[in-house]
């Protein structure tokens, strides 16, 4: 006679639990969708389903199932990233009848060609391609609801602002003090010259999301994370690259508040027909250089929020 199912006994303590899963299942795939091209990555998979009060746990096996089964299906073709995690929290429910909400992060290290500011040698660089699907069961399988991110974290440069004003103040002292000069031409000098300020390496993440069909080329969503630094990064860099890519730095400061209002306003003026309900989050964290604590800032905040908030307040300071 076999034993009976673990997983489908009741419970010692009859509690629900919001999620259960399985983290970092790897699945190699060929054609991921970046830049209108297909790109070979090996994303990994977060993928949880909820567990009802009488039921034990949940059966693992069959979500890393899932995974596989999905993921096998989209072999040798181009694909979303965010499609994927989708279809997998779809047979999420299908497997564990017993659950009313499955929910999937897909992840994926990223390479993408980009050639340097100013001697344009054609170089590679890598972003983090993220993707979440929430897939939360109806009263009749039609009436199951979908909902899909795409997102990116990549990396750039930050200027300190106020270290700047302050080796602002201090190089015009020395113009009226060394140099004998009237405060009005020591600060137009140094208004025309690069002051130096301590630099941060930047990580920025944005996270879209989209309704089925509509297309986000990652792309965008790295552009919009680097044009909200003072600069991007690049893995090769030929001396006039270098002072290209520090002088744009310092006359771009800007703290990490300001990083989060900027992807935001680039969201907003990017995406304009994005229905209004959609859910856009943001991430940004500097590592400090004269400091041993990082500072990060988040906001998470729907489209239409997003848009109300610049047009109000653009408004205002009128």
């Amino acid at each position: 006679m076999p034993r009976p199912d673990t997983h489908a006994q009741k419970p010692p303590i009859p509690v629900p639990v919001r999620r259960v899963g399985v983290t970092d299942i790897r699945v190699p795939i060929q054609g991921i969708f970046f830049e209108e091209q297909p790109a070979i990555v090996v994303p990994s998979f977060d993928i949880y389903v909820d567990l009802p009060a009488h039921q034990k746990g949940i059966h693992p096996s069959r979500s890393i199932e899932a995974a596989v089964e999905v993921v096998s299906q989209y072999a040798e073709k181009l694909y979303r990233l965010e499609d994927i995690c989708a279809d997998i929290a779809q047979d999420l429910l299908r497997r564990h009848d017993y659950a009313n909400e499955a929910e999937v992060f897909g992840k994926a290290d990223t390479v993408y060609a980009r050639t340097t500011p100013k001697t344009n040698i054609r170089t590679f660089e890598s972003c983090i391609m993220e993707a979440r699907a929430l897939a939360h069961r109806g009263s009749k399988e039609e009436d199951t609801s979908l909902r899909r991110w795409i997102g990116v974290t990549a990396t750039g440069i930050t200027a300190c602002p106020c270290a700047q004003e302050l080796l602002r103040d201090i190089s015009e002292s020395k113009l009226t003090s060394t140099h004998k000069l009237e405060q009005p031409q020591a600060r137009e000098i140094v208004d025309n010259l690069p002051i130096g300020s301590h630099m941060q390496r930047s990580h920025g993440s944005v996270m879209v999301e989209i309704p089925a069909g509509y297309p986000i080329d990652a792309l965008q969503l790295i552009q919009i994370v680097e044009q909200a630094m003072s600069a991007g990064t690049f893995e090769i860099l030929k001396r006039p690259d270098e002072a290209a890519v520090v002088q744009t730095a310092l006359e771009n400061p800007c703290f990490v508040e300001d990083s989060i209002r900027h992807m935001i306003r680039n969201v907003v003026q990017t995406f304009h027909d994005l229905p209004e309900q959609m859910e856009l989050s943001f991430r940004q964290r500097n590592e400090e250089c004269v400091h041993r604590h990082d500072i990060v800032a988040e906001q998470t905040l729907t489209i239409g929020e997003a848009r109300r908030e610049i047009k109000e307040n653009s408004t205002s300071r009128q």
